[in-house]
């Protein structure tokens, strides 16, 4: 990989910008600058993240975050033209072109919340690469979040009570961008949305629930200890209490002790 002049590296994006409104040319620019920069060092077992079912050029961020930097007034200036580049990219079985499809997503105007949740739901079902769904639902519901909030929190609620696996997944994966954010304090919400699921475990989701419930603890350990317990008491899943035990020790010590007494009771009433 040669090494990044900023200059050089301007010069390439500008020219690969120019053709913004024409996605196939713009994909023809875009794999010419990627090759150029692509990192051929690494042996495959080094490769940290690489979506498995995708290619990949294993591009520096540096080069990523430019060209998304340089798109940016494009996608506000002519969204409609934003939306077919996308769609065309995501189309591509690149790794760099679908991360490139989800960000033009999460930089659409406020207009195209329907569409963009219409992409994001199409995307995810039909994608297998964790770092890839992940982005899907925080960047690329980036505007969905931050301008139509209702809308956003419609959203994850119908996925997570959707009879679809795919779209539980997509509702649990986006629940931790919506918890990270500061001005969100409706915790009950969430921990009713959660119940079924951590009632009944399923494998596939577990990881993430983990994850999430980090998250909850971090905000509130009281209401998520009270949640955790009423969990306990009515799952049959020993599978539930697995996942508490693992997230015990994110609690203070004084919220910790009466909830691996709960833990306790719920395994002698089982046996």
């Amino acid at each position: 990989m040669p090494a990044i002049q900023p200059v050089r590296l301007t010069r390439q994006i500008d020219e690969l910008v120019t053709q913004f409104e024409h996605p196939l040319d713009f994909s023809s620019e875009l794999h010419g600058l990627l090759n150029f920069y692509a990192d051929r060092t690494l042996r495959s077992s080094q490769i940290i993240e690489a979506a498995p079912l995708l290619n990949s050029y294993r591009i520096m961020p540096p080069v990523m975050r430019q060209i998304e930097k340089s798109l940016q007034p494009r996608i506000m200036a002519a969204p409609e033209q934003a939306l077919s580049l996308a769609d065309y990219l995501w189309a591509e079985r690149w790794l760099e072109s679908r991360m490139l499809a989800i960000t033009i997503l999460g930089e659409l105007p406020s207009g195209f919340a329907n569409q963009i949740i219409q992409r994001i739901t199409l995307w995810g079902e039909e994608c297998r690469e964790d770092k890839v769904l992940r982005a899907l639902v925080s960047t690329g519901l980036q505007c969905v979040r931050l301008t139509a909030f209702v809308q956003y929190l419609s959203l994850i609620e119908g996925w997570l009570g959707s009879s679809n696996p795919l779209r539980v997944h997509l509702g649990i994966r986006s629940l931790p961008a919506l918890l990270e954010m500061e001005i969100f304090e409706n915790l009950p919400l969430v921990f009713r949305w959660l119940a079924p699921l951590v009632r009944e475990i399923n494998l596939e989701y577990k990881d993430d629930l983990i994850r999430i419930l980090r998250i909850l603890i971090s905000r509130s350990p009281q209401e998520t200890a009270y949640f955790l317990r009423q969990a306990l008491n009515v799952a049959a899943n020993p599978q539930t209490g697995a996942v508490i035990r693992r997230v015990l020790d994110d609690f203070p010590k004084n919220i910790k002790l009466p909830l691996q007494e709960a833990l306790r009771a719920a395994r002698n009433n089982r046996a």
